[in-house]
């Protein structure tokens, strides 16, 4: 007499394996994890190895990403040095990599961003904040809040090659405290990336912005770190 499981299991349809597809990506790593300075990117008939920069955005390679997740792997020996889920219909990716969690089996944690031109387009500083604080930047008169996890873009408006006031802020006991103040130009050639990280151990807030690689960086980029109180 068959049980119950089998019968169901020849009456269900085996699930299907997930979808492998490739997606361009490129990496940006906040701050080095010991050891693991490069990583190898694979898309499943080769692989390669990627120099990790904390000041550019690594040219694009094409990894192999299994239904929504993809997994980078060290460069010595077959363990992963991080997982990132990358959206079914992300075309274009940029992986920003930070120092995991003391005693995560991975050394680095990463998220993916939409790299496509079509959604990130020149002109534009993408903020990005992983703090636990919510942010806010302005330049001139282009305006971004975030709340801690999410992404907002600063699109420059005014005159090519005008000078413009920055200013980023971070909200914390019921108030706004400044993470860098400085001035830049308004520039529709290149993108940037701005990223808003609080330190795990210091608990200081650091921003940092990073051009496209694409491009040539600007002539003042914005950088800040605060200390913790």
């Amino acid at each position: 007499m068959k049980t119950l499981a089998a019968i169901l299991a020849l009456a269900l349809p085996a699930a299907a394996a997930p979808e492998i597809r490739t997606v361009e990506t490129s990496f940006y790593c906040f701050k080095y994890a010991p050891g693991a300075e490069s990583i190898r990117v694979s898309n499943g008939d080769k692989a390669a190895t990627v120099k990790l920069s904390t000041a550019n955005i690594t040219e694009p390679q094409s990894l192999a990403v299994s239904g929504e997740e993809a997994v980078i792997q060290r460069t010595d020996g077959p363990a992963a040095a991080a997982k990132v889920k990358i959206p079914a219909g992300l075309k274009k990716a940029l992986v920003v990599l930070l120092p995991a969690a003391a005693g995560s089996s991975e050394p680095y944690q990463a998220f993916a961003i939409d790299y496509g031109r079509e959604n990130f387009r020149k002109g534009t500083y993408r903020l990005v904040n992983v703090s636990r604080h919510a942010v806010r930047g302005a330049i001139g008169r282009s305006f971004a809040e975030v709340k801690s996890g999410g992404t907002g873009d600063i699109e420059l408006q005014g005159d090519e090659g005008a000078t413009q006031g920055a200013k980023f802020e971070f909200h914390e006991k019921g108030n706004w405290n400044r993470l860098t103040e400085t001035r830049c130009a308004v520039r529709r050639d290149r993108r940037w990336l701005v990223l808003v990280h609080e330190d795990p151990v210091t608990k200081r807030m650091n921003l940092r912005s990073i051009p496209d690689r694409e491009f040539r960086p600007a002539a003042t980029a914005i950088a800040a770190t605060v200390p913790a109180e």
